[in-house]
């Protein structure tokens, strides 16, 4: 029985009337599931920071375990599940 999830594509989402706290990623899973995150707790992280004045932010991958930028940061599958449940249980 197969239990691990993998990220089939990434996109960003973003206003930029915001700086990068108006920057969310979507994530396709093999599921069929699709989750959308904030990047707001990456605001202040210079990796990401460079993505934004770089005009990079869009360029987001991925190799199925995890999402990334070339030359710049990565987030795994579990640390994105970790930033979901830090943004649930901030509203409850």
């Amino acid at each position: 029985m197969r239990t691990t999830v993998k990220i089939t594509w990434a996109s960003v989402d973003y206003d930029d009337s915001l700086p990068i706290f108006g920057a969310g990623v979507i994530i396709h899973l093999d599921n069929t599931q699709t989750i959308f995150f904030s990047l707001e707790e990456k605001a202040t992280d210079p990796s990401y920071i460079a993505l934004l004045k770089g005009k990079r932010l869009f360029d987001v991958k991925t190799d199925g375990e995890s999402i990334y930028w070339p030359d710049g940061p990565r987030l795994s599958f579990g640390e994105i599940m970790e930033m979901l449940n830090t943004e649930t249980s901030d509203y409850g």
